[in-house]
């Protein structure tokens, strides 16, 4: 595949809560009449980090040349400061990785800012090197992508309030 071709995609709804430290899908009500419903991902501001995942399959035609993901969020009120966001994944080899078994997830880190107004987007990028990097995830493996915001580093989370995320697209490099 070439470079910069889109891999996958996920919406809000497409994720699950990790069992404990979650962050919680909602709406954001657009302002049409009738109103759209956009369905988020809420993580909170605050000292404790929260997070959400995705499962993908690689596709075959992924090259091996690494990821680009672009995480679409907004905030629920703030219109200033900055987040600080995480992205890892585990792979899911086959018969070799034991899902009972304890994973270390290796996140790489971004920290954007929020935009000007309540309601706009933007998108947040980072990039993973194929290899270790990406937990080794090859073509055609299944695997968890798990995105965190670290609300407890105050000195690069300075947003008051909820992130929402409403989707993460993933590129080849």
């Amino acid at each position: 595949m070439a470079s910069g071709n889109t891999l996958a995609y996920w919406m809000a709804e497409d994720g699950m809560p990790p069992t404990t430290a979650a962050a919680s899908l909602d709406r954001r009500l657009g302002g049409s009449t009738p109103a759209e419903q956009f369905l988020v991902v809420d993580f909170d501001g605050g000292s404790a980090d929260e997070s959400y995942d995705f499962r993908g399959i690689m596709p075959q035609n992924y090259a091996a040349g690494g990821v680009t993901l672009r995480l679409w969020w907004g905030a629920t009120t703030a219109t200033t400061g900055d987040v600080r966001l995480g992205l890892a994944f585990r792979a899911i080899e086959d018969d070799a990785e034991d899902i009972d078994a304890a994973h270390t997830y290796d996140f790489n880190e971004v920290t954007d800012t929020v935009p000007n107004l309540s309601g706009e987007y933007t998108a947040a990028v980072i990039t993973f090197t194929d290899g270790v990097d990406m937990d080794s995830v090859g073509a055609g493996d299944p695997f968890i992508l798990r995105i965190r915001r670290e609300a407890s580093d105050t000195i690069l989370d300075t947003m008051a309030g909820d992130m929402e995320l409403l989707a993460i697209e993933m590129r080849e490099t």
